[in-house]
């Protein structure tokens, strides 16, 4: 397994905490709000996929914590930008 794409940020706090790298963020709407599509890659991406989907996944508490904020601050940073450049959009459009 190359990369991997979620939606979950705790599975994206897993995979990140897990050693794997976080590679994309990417914006998208969804239902009226916008969503993130988190890419990652790594060498133990298929072992932890397959733990989180068996539900044997485990971490440290604290540790998976730090992840977890990590990983929301990339997913804010990537929205803040996404509606930025969707302003940007509507008023060129508007010109």
């Amino acid at each position: 397994m190359e990369s991997v794409s979620v939606t979950d940020l705790y599975q994206a706090s897993y995979l990140l905490l897990g050693g794997c790298e976080l590679t994309a963020v990417q914006c998208f709407p969804m239902t009226g709000s916008i969503a993130c599509r988190m890419t990652f890659s790594g060498p133990k991406l298929g072992e932890l996929m397959d733990d989180w989907f068996a539900k044997s996944a485990s971490a440290n508490l604290w540790a998976f914590r730090t992840a977890y904020n990590q990983v929301n601050s990339y997913v804010h940073q990537a929205k803040k930008g996404y509606d930025r450049s969707r302003r940007g959009n509507a008023q060129g459009a508007e010109l």
